[in-house]
Formats: C-alpha cells, sequence, structure tokens
C-alpha cells in the first residue's frame, strides 16, 4: 500500500490483517511515481483541520497503529 494524501480510500479502510508492505513519500513530494505504480492500493491518513500533512515518523506510528489494532481485533497477536 501506498501512502498518499488525496487518496479516497482512509487508513483504516484497508485490511491491516493480512501481510503488507507500506510504501511512504516525502512530505514534499510524495511516493516516488515508480513505486506508487506497483502498489495494489492507496490510503490516506483522515485529519481534520488545516493540516496538509504529517512527519513521515508520525504518519508511520499512525499506521503500524491501525494494523496492530485490526489483528489485536482479529485475534492475532
Amino acid at each position: 500500500y501506498a501512502s498518499q494524501m488525496k487518496a479516497p480510500r482512509q487508513l483504516h479502510e484497508l485490511p491491516w490483517t493480512e501481510p503488507a508492505a507500506v510504501v511512504m513519500g516525502s512530505e514534499d513530494k510524495g511516493v516516488f511515481p515508480p513505486l506508487m505504480k506497483i502498489c495494489d492500493a492507496t490510503f490516506r491518513i483522515p485529519m481534520t483541520g488545516s493540516f496538509e500533512s504529517l512527519n513521515v515518523s508520525v504518519a508511520a506510528g499512525i499506521i503500524l497503529y491501525e494494523a496492530m489494532k485490526q489483528r489485536l481485533a482479529a485475534g492475532g497477536g
């Protein structure tokens, strides 16, 4: 999956109980276009207010937390 600010799907809509790789881009340029082409789906982290992007380490933490939350809810460890 690729993280993209304007993706139609939100983070929590993806099946994080399945094995996955996450591609993160830079805050100013996003994901490198050739990498974007090989991703199965894109997603965005829902935000409110006037924020346009998150620091990549903060975004990665949010993504990993969502994956852990879904896996624990599904009975996985």
